[in-house]
């Protein structure tokens, strides 16, 4: 898989570094550094570097001054990229040159650099950049008032989307369908989606989207002829992107509230509105804003009887739209079952299926783990992390069977730990919980890995020892009781100690699991009879 190339040199990769991190919440300042880390980077012959910086400096270019400014320095982003080879860099150029494109108007050459996009996308399954490519064909159809298809397009990248885990992409997916909703008039839809969009927002960062979903809710109100609450999501709309400096948005805003205003009947501030945002389109060269703002002072005038001015705007409607009617996109829009389009679809499905099947084996090794950690809780001890006496009784006839078969000795050492209630009764049962845990860690210590400890309740536990006769099993035992009398308990409490008794008992032919456990057991309290801190063996066995 071919991925973005480093640059070489270490003052343009910090200059990029602090580029990239100002782009989101401060483009403006973003937009200086990536223009000089281009040109150092074209200073030290790092290629690496400039096609990198061209990307960034062409990005911001796009933001704050409109695409044609930003056309020139992403065709050079692209030429280095396709210099260098990298598929990676020349598809994210490829996208970026088509958003400039499609911004100034050029719907024709963003759609092939869309196209390319795709392509290298796919080749080297960069989601992320298939996602926007997706989201700019289905944008070219919205231009042209083909929302049916403008859909389609964009709940493909809405689904890959939810594929791949990016918060950013998913909230700027749903922004799209969002739009295409309220085109189709499916308002209740949009607004669902647009809420959703809004928990997927990355805050302040993403302020430009949180003014895009105002202004999409705003839309969504005008239409159910809800004005206050539609001039409220717009102002806010405006606001942000006031704030932020974002010319393109402050000028969809502004036409808004002038449509907004014509409809409710307040044509002298719909006119501020509309000639501001027509002054602002000026600084960009977007002809289906221009379009559109002209449609709606058209209107404006002509309910004024103002017919002059009316046919002014009219005539300038008609020009933008016949610009854009003469680039033929609509015609090429319509021809996009194409087999190049048929082949990128075709990709597109293997592709999803393919992610579909990671997701699942995800999900299921996730499922394993979950299943593994529940049985884990079944049958291990939550305070001391030994295992517990369900582990216990279901682990003992599998080990008498063994030893039947095998004829190996069994031995079980039942233990206790003294006067544990004094302890909890004195230092507190945080400190009885404690010096449980760090008993258990001496018990486990001292045994193999095939012998068995388990809690079985309270402060009593159970080894069972396999292949270990009745001499060994005392051993053992007695190592144990040392073991825990000499432990460092004053580390937990200052003048804390704790010992601990311990019956044994080696298993007998034919006898049951439950018999067993009684003599181990009775052999307990025969050493707490005698005094406790001491092995006592079973009876039987002596």
């Amino acid at each position: 898989m071919s991925m973005q190339l480093a640059p070489a040199s270490p003052d343009v990769a910090q200059l990029l570094a602090q580029a990239e991190a100002l782009y989101l919440p401060q483009c403006e300042l973003s937009l200086p550094l990536a223009e000089q880390a281009a040109h150092l980077a074209a200073t030290l012959g790092d290629e690496a570097g400039e096609a990198a910086a061209l990307w960034l400096w062409g990005r911001c270019l796009n933001v704050l001054q409109g695409g044609e400014a930003a056309q020139p320095v992403l065709r050079r982003a692209l030429t280095m990229a396709t210099h260098l080879d990298n598929a990676f860099a020349r598809a994210r150029a490829n996208h970026a040159l088509a958003e400039a494109l499609a911004s100034g108007g050029d719907d024709s050459r963003a759609l092939s650099h869309w196209l390319d996009c795709l392509e290298d996308a796919l080749s080297t399954q960069q989601i992320g950049l298939f996602i926007e490519a997706t989201l700019g064909l289905g944008n070219l159809y919205v231009i042209h008032e083909d929302h049916e298809n403008a859909f389609r397009y964009h709940t493909i990248a809405s689904d890959f989307s939810r594929l791949h885990d990016n918060q950013d992409l998913r909230a700027k997916a749903a922004l799209h369908l969002a739009a295409d909703l309220i085109k189709l008039d499916r308002l209740p839809v949009a607004e669902s989606v647009l809420r959703r969009a809004q928990q997927d927002l990355i805050l302040p960062l993403r302020r430009d989207w949180l003014a895009e979903i105002h202004n999409y809710l705003g839309a969504i109100a005008l239409r159910q002829n809800q004005f206050d609450a539609a001039r409220e999501h717009l102002e806010q709309a405006y606001q942000i992107n006031l704030d932020t400096g974002l010319m393109w948005g402050q000028i969809v805003n502004l036409t808004g509230l002038g449509k907004l205003l014509l409809r409710s009947g307040d044509g002298q501030t719909a006119e501020r509105y509309l000639l501001q945002a027509l002054k602002a389109v000026e600084k960009l060269h977007a002809p289906h804003l221009v379009q559109d703002i002209h449609e709606q002072l058209a209107l404006l005038y002509e309910q004024r009887g103002d017919d002059v001015r009316a046919v002014m705007h009219y005539i300038g409607f008609h020009e933008h739209y016949m610009q854009r009617v003469n680039q033929g996109v609509a015609g090429k829009l319509a021809q996009l079952s194409s087999r190049r389009l048929a082949n990128l679809e075709i990709r597109l499905r293997l592709l999803g299926s393919e992610f579909e099947l990671n997701r699942l084996r995800e999900a299921n090794r996730e499922t394993d783990l979950r299943v593994q950690a529940l049985q884990d809780a079944a049958y291990r001890d939550a305070l001391t992390g030994v295992m517990n006496r369900r582990a216990l009784d279901e682990s003992l006839p599998g080990m008498i069977e063994a030893a039947q078969q095998t004829g190996e000795a069994l031995s079980m050492l039942v233990l206790d730990f003294d006067h544990f209630k004094l302890i909890n009764d004195r230092w507190s049962h945080q400190v009885g919980d404690q010096v449980l845990r760090t008993g258990a860690t001496v018990l486990q210590a001292s045994l193999r890995e095939h012998d068995l400890a388990a809690r079985y309740g309270g402060e009593e536990f159970v080894l069972v020892l396999r292949n270990t006769a009745l001499d060994l099993a005392r051993n053992v035992a007695e190592r144990i009781r040392a073991r825990v009398e000499t432990e460092a308990w004053h580390h937990i409490e200052r003048g804390l100690q704790a010992t601990v008794s311990v019956g044994v008992a080696q298993w007998q032919s034919a006898e049951s699991a439950g018999a067993w456990f009684s003599r181990a057991d009775a052999a307990l309290y025969d050493a707490k009879r005698r005094g406790r801190n001491r092995v006592s063996v079973a009876g039987a066995d002596r």
